[in-house]
């Protein structure tokens, strides 16, 4: 005895899957801001260049990371906030990537505030990388001694490829979306 076989216009069709993300990466986020603002705030020292001689120089200057704790503040307020925006969506959408979007663009804002100046950097490191690489390579001296423009180019491109990410998956949710309304009115 064999089944009869369904026919096409009796069977409904499947849900479709909307695009999630893990629910601990978000919480990964916040610990990971949470951490490197106590770090660089509290014990900027941490990032330090070894002489020859054994002698230890800061990179950053401590006094001055200090003196910017407004901005740093607001910096790892805005972050944790859309970490906090990513673990109550729990789905990308068009509004999660507005607040992303917004929150990213006031965190590039505050980053510059903080890494732009070269008053950052500690004058020793800097005296030393120009020394070291004078006859070598002056070129890569000058960027080594620029760690505060490195650290900026970095999360200013992370936050950019993130954003552009969550626009994407949120404009493919909605897309998603919009067809399976137009399959449920069908």
């Amino acid at each position: 005895m064999s089944t009869p076989e369904p026919k096409p216009d009796d069977s409904r069709p499947a849900p479709k899957k909307k695009i999630k993300f893990s629910f601990f990466e978000p919480i990964a986020g916040i610990i990971f801001a949470l951490l490197a603002t106590f770090i660089f705030y509290f014990y900027p020292q941490i990032i330090t260049i070894v002489f020859i001689g054994g002698r230890l120089i800061p990179t950053f200057d401590a006094e001055v990371i200090q003196s910017l704790w407004l901005p740093i503040l607001f910096w790892v307020i805005l972050r944790v906030g859309v970490e906090i925006a990513f673990l109550i969506e729990r789905r990308y959408t068009q509004r999660l990537a507005l607040v992303a979007l917004i929150g990213n663009i006031l965190v590039i804002i505050a980053t510059f505030i903080i890494f732009v100046s070269d008053r950052i950097v500690y004058w020793e490191y800097i005296d030393f990388v120009h020394a070291y690489f004078a006859n070598v390579a002056a070129w890569f001296g000058e960027i080594l001694a620029r760690p505060n423009l490195i650290i900026l180019v970095v999360i200013v491109v992370v936050l950019i490829i993130e954003s552009i990410n969550v626009i994407r998956k949120g404009n493919k949710s909605k897309d998603k979306d919009t067809e399976d309304k137009k399959t449920k009115e069908a």
